[in-house]
């Protein structure tokens, strides 16, 4: 498709959203269809940048601005399309603020354009400050019976003796998943209930504590579950197969953003919003989007910019609140695939990615036999019957990276790994190679300008399926994490000369002695 169709396709989608909110009054259905502004906000920080966006008109615009310091073009697109190109200079004082005037005939749109005092972060700014991060994996995103709950599968309250204790450790940024569902009334509205005061309790917590935190809407839909079960209400095969479903799904999608945005308007840049998780049509990546054109992917990317649109149009905070966006399914192996949403704050969206490398080795896998089992091993030394055949060893890992800063953070997008982990292991040789991974990740992840947030499950034993590096009701270390979580602290502080990758390298489990 060429750019002159996407970016008519994009005032079209803009065209149909101002239908669907227009009044049932013919004339004023006619004049919103007509003259369209793509946003009614820019947003820039410091730096010298620009934005262009597109205005809808019948007739060619008028376009004022009484401020010196705000450059504006007008690019006749077609017949009816125009490109408005706004650009400003490096903000060398305070704060300053100004209005673009758009005619259109007798009507008339105000654009106000901001420019901060306030400097962007490079992504490896950005990276220092997120640290080492944790997800409190399967407490607010579990659900029982399509409801999700806090409590169920014998989980306890989160505390904030448990962030205290999470900061004490060495963390900085806690990915808090959040699942919706059962807590959203009906259309038209999909008004949410007291959960999202929880939620807004928990991010108290993190600001008490120091931490950063993370948002999302996690399991209303991803995994292909929506398919299973018309409860999951963020559907994706459905949209896929429809584009009358795919705008109902949008509107519910751009309607909870708007509250859970609404919500924290006034909250401070700490917190970043995540846009989805995992979003498929329950093939994990090797489904229709292997033979449908790219019409998956392309679907995942309007979503995004769903979620975009959503949040900045409530205003305050969050016009420079720093938003994450995935990919298809959420991994890195599909990532090419994203395209970053328009955003009309200049330079304030993440990237986010999972990888799960090599699973089973750090996760688990089913034998023969139908039982759950995991290599023991993995890296250089490792012997060959105790790592994962043909999974990816530290080279791979390096340059799954390497591709992610060459392909993102140095085209200027902070990154970080939204999910990623090692089951615990006993005491021994085992938990050794458990820490170089865990070493080695974190080093790897970091020097390539990116933030590793483990994947803590909840699963306070050893072995398959247990993960957690915490007690949730005590928030003390367990199993050999007292010497683990440190040892991931370190890959992401120590910036001394002499503590590079090879080091971390070379300090890997000695290889297993041959029997006599």
């Amino acid at each position: 498709m060429s750019k002159i169709n996407k970016m008519l396709q994009a005032v079209l989608l803009m065209c149909l959203w101002a239908v669907s909110a227009a009044c049932s009054d013919k004339d004023e259905y006619v004049e919103e269809v007509n003259f369209v502004v793509e946003h009614d906000a820019l947003t820039f920080m410091k730096e010298a940048s620009s934005y262009s966006l597109l205005i809808k008109s019948p007739v060619a615009p008028q376009v004022t601005c009484g401020a010196a310091w705000v450059d504006f073009s007008l690019e006749k697109l077609t017949a009816t399309i125009y490109q408005l190109n706004v650009a400003v200079g490096e903000n060398k004082t305070s704060e300053r603020t100004a209005d673009i005037t758009i005619i259109s005939g007798d009507q008339s749109r105000t654009l106000t354009v901001d420019q901060k005092e306030l400097a962007n972060a490079s992504p490896y700014e950005v990276r220092d400050r997120l640290g080492l991060g944790m997800n409190l994996g399967n407490h607010m995103d579990a659900y029982k019976n399509y409801v999700a709950d806090e409590l169920c599968d014998t989980n306890v309250p989160i505390t904030q003796e448990l962030f205290d204790k999470i900061k004490a450790a060495g963390f900085s940024t806690l990915r808090i998943p959040v699942t919706w569902i059962g807590h959203i009334g009906p259309a038209p509205d999909y008004e949410i209930d007291g959960r999202l005061e929880r939620v807004a309790e928990i991010v108290g917590y993190a600001e008490k504590a120091g931490l950063n935190i993370i948002i999302n809407i996690h399991h209303d839909g991803s995994g292909g579950y929506s398919s299973k079960s018309p409860n999951f209400w963020l559907d994706f095969m459905g949209p896929a197969n429809s584009v009358v479903k795919n705008a109902e799904v949008e509107d519910q999608f751009r309607k909870v953003w708007t509250q859970i945005a609404n919500r924290f308007v006034d909250t401070g840049d700490f917190l970043i919003f995540e846009a989805m998780n995992e979003i498929h049509d329950g093939d994990w990546g090797w489904g229709a989007n292997l033979t449908d054109g790219g019409h998956q992917y392309e679907l995942v990317n309007e979503w995004n910019q769903v979620f975009v649109d959503a949040v900045r149009a409530t205003g305050g905070k969050n016009r420079t609140r720093y938003l994450a966006i995935p990919g298809y399914c959420g991994g890195w192996e599909l990532v090419d695939h994203l395209k970053m949403p328009k955003d009309p704050t200049v330079g304030r969206l993440m990237l986010t990615v999972h990888c799960y490398a090599p699973g089973k080795f750090n996760q688990e896998f089913e034998n023969e036999d139908g039982e759950l089992t995991y290599y023991p091993e993995w890296g250089h030394t490792a012997a060959e019957d105790k790592k994962q055949p043909g999974g990816e060893e530290e080279e791979d890992i390096y340059n799954i990276f390497h591709t992610l800063q060459t392909n993102w953070v140095d085209k200027g997008y902070p990154v970080y790994i939204g999910e990623w982990t090692c089951c615990n292991r006993p005491a021994g040789r085992e938990s050794a190679f458990r820490d170089y991974y865990l070493e080695f990740f974190c080093k790897a992840a970091h020097d390539c300008g990116m933030t590793p947030i483990f994947w803590d499950n909840n699963g306070p034993g050893v072995g398959p399926t247990q993960g957690a590096l915490f007690n949730r009701a005590t928030g003390e270390l367990i199993q050999q994490n007292a010497v683990s979580v440190p040892i991931m602290v370190r890959a992401v502080t120590d910036k001394s000369a002499d503590y590079t990758l090879r080091s971390v390298w070379d300090r890997a489990p000695a290889p297993e002695a041959p029997e006599k």
